[in-house]
């Protein structure tokens, strides 16, 4: 799907004094980066990240709505990279100008921005990072990824402006480089990558020894083979805190079937075969990122909180599940999608039968009258894959987005609560 989707502990500030610069060779800096994030992932071996989106506000999810004691990580989408190859704010009103209630019109800084600094010295704990691009945001990644020159502006831009609002550090939301995005990219892309990972690593890394204090750089990555590989992985993980994993959006409005769209495994039932029984789940796409040599407890899989809908699905003996469909229902979002909270009034509804595939541990909503199938998630298949993340020694839990969730924060309060689990 195209939505609108313990501190980093780090010796090498301390390594950095005691040795000269003419130690610091391609080696020895793979070597610190990799003892770096380990030491990272000793402190906090569970996140809980959470992304809001700033156009939350047109729908009546404001940032003071966020349950922000039951993240670990805020990650605020998006920023955008501009033409002259820079990070602005995608929408000023949200970000800087929007009137709270408690806010005073003569403020030098309204909005979401005012809000998340206000959360954060409420919630100390609590991080929270800029994510720049997104599928909307990221036609002018590749020219600003092209040079040395180009790299080094971007990065320069985006760290003063994670300084300027008091961001703790970036999500990076490049879609995608080298192919598959709403633009088509170029084959350096995926080298460039790459670089601009090491510019951000090494310009984040100035900074917090400046400012005293560590700065934090993840990603957003995608979990099919058409996408991930156009990146150097091997090469890509040392300059990260952690990766955040789409498991979701396997399947969507343009699928010729109705499945689930983020399944734990794969379905023996599946008629496409092996490859998408064994690929196209949350585990094969795990499997995939260690394979490429990925460490464990740098995947952070995500959790979608939202479904995905599909018309004309002729019933069957297991409930419209794997059978033909063409389209998406009326009433839904761009691309059939309903947020959580939007499926409420569905799950009450007597013409709809509410199936848990214990085969890939998710939910499924179908109705035989309507021919309406629908993808989602609910308490039980989170905490599978709480589960399955303790059981893989993973780095812990995204959620995709915590504004698409009920008013009572029903599937975030069930995160929260499984991952604060003794295991």
């Amino acid at each position: 799907m195209n939505t609108r989707r313990k501190n980093r502990r780090s010796d090498r500030r301390k390594i950095r004094m005691l040795l000269p610069a003419a130690c610091l060779t391609v080696v020895l800096v793979g070597v610190l980066l990799a003892s770096h994030t380990q030491v990272a992932a000793q402190d906090n071996p569970y996140k809980l990240v959470g992304y809001y989106s700033s156009y939350g506000i047109y729908e009546d999810y404001y940032v003071t709505d966020i349950p922000a004691d039951e993240l670990t990580h805020l990650n605020y989408a998006a920023v955008d990279v501009s033409s002259n190859g820079q990070c602005v704010s995608s929408d000023e009103w949200t970000d800087m100008h929007f009137l709270y209630p408690s806010d005073d019109e003569n403020l030098r800084l309204a909005g979401n921005f005012r809000q998340l600094q206000i959360m954060r010295g409420e919630h100390p704990n609590l991080k929270i990072l800029m994510t720049v691009g997104g599928w909307e945001n990221s036609e002018n990644f590749s020219n600003a990824a092209l040079t040395p020159e180009s790299r080094a502006r971007l990065v320069r831009s985006c760290v003063t402006f994670m300084q300027e609002y008091l961001f703790d550090g970036i999500d990076l939301d490049w879609r995608y480089p080298v192919s598959g995005g709403a633009l088509p990219g170029r084959p350096e892309d995926k080298e460039n990558f790459t670089l601009l990972l090491a510019e951000f690593r090494s310009q984040l890394d100035d900074a917090g020894l400046a400012d005293n204090k560590t700065y934090l750089l993840t990603m957003l990555a995608p979990p099919v083979k058409l996408l991930y590989q156009n990146y150097e992985w091997d090469r890509v993980h040392p300059y990260l805190d952690w990766i955040n994993l789409m498991t979701f959006s396997f399947q969507g409005a343009w699928s010729d079937i109705a499945s689930h769209q983020a399944p734990l495994y794969g379905n023996t039932r599946d008629p496409r075969g092996p490859e998408v029984q064994s690929e196209y789940n949350v585990d094969g796409a795990v499997n995939a990122y260690l394979d490429a040599g990925v460490p464990s407890y740098k995947l952070v899989i995500g959790i979608p909180f939202f479904a995905q809908a599909w018309q004309n699905v002729r019933p069957n003996d297991y409930f419209g599940l794997y059978q033909s469909a063409s389209g998406v229902p009326a009433g839904t979002r761009p691309g059939g999608i309903l947020y959580y909270r939007d499926m409420l009034p569905l799950l009450q509804d007597q013409n709809y039968v509410n199936f848990f595939d214990e085969e890939v541990e998710v939910p499924w909503l179908y109705s035989a009258n309507e021919r309406i199938a629908l993808s989602y998630e609910d308490a039980q298949s989170v905490r599978a894959k709480i589960r399955y993340m303790r059981q893989h020694e993973l780095g812990g839990i995204m959620i995709w987005q915590v504004n698409y969730d009920d008013k009572a924060q029903s599937l975030l309060r069930v995160a929260y609560e499984e991952l604060e689990k003794t295991p």
